[in-house]
């Protein structure tokens, strides 16, 4: 509990929410109730595409964990910080796709995976400038990377042999 208590919030936030979004998914995210019979029936968001999303949660968490016993891996050039913000986002995208395909008899534990997967990302996205992480800017997608130079020299055109004259 003091490890925890030493982490910044940005960290208890992914570390907290990756387990709300843990229980959450075990919920059903669709559900349809026949009053008649008075019962009910559901899907979690371990179905489908879902299935991926839920994986990613518990890769986050454990991933989290190792991170609050001090146990990240080498990982050559890519942070800590970077693999959190990856795993964060694909969380984020794969749960969006979860909750959009699986739109019919929409039960209110989808909108609590969703709004998790949103702070986790956005909390993850925090500490990774924290820890110093460069996000990427729309500079950098329009102009690639950089060389050094804006443009690139232009090779000399070709000489031509001065005609002859007789």
């Amino acid at each position: 509990m003091d490890n925890f208590r030493r982490l910044s919030p940005p960290e208890q936030v992914v570390f907290v929410g990756a387990i709300v979004a843990l229980i959450v998914s075990f919920l059903d995210w669709q559900q349809v109730c026949v009053s008649v019979i008075n019962a009910c029936a559901g899907a979690s968001e371990w179905n489908g595409v879902g299935t991926v999303a839920a994986l990613l949660i518990v890769v986050l968490l454990v991933w989290e964990v190792a991170r609050l016993l001090g146990k990240d891996p080498e990982l050559g050039s890519v942070t800590p910080g970077q693999v959190s913000a990856v795993l964060a986002l694909l969380l984020l995208v794969f749960t969006l796709i979860t909750f959009l395909s699986h739109d019919e008899a929409r039960h209110w534990p989808a909108w609590i995976g969703l709004l998790a997967a949103i702070v986790i990302a956005v909390a993850a996205f925090v500490r990774a400038r924290n820890e110093g992480v460069e996000m990427p800017t729309k500079e950098t997608f329009s102009t690639g990377p950089a060389t050094g130079s804006d443009t690139a020299a232009a090779p000399d055109p070709p000489e031509t042999p001065p005609a002859e004259t007789q």
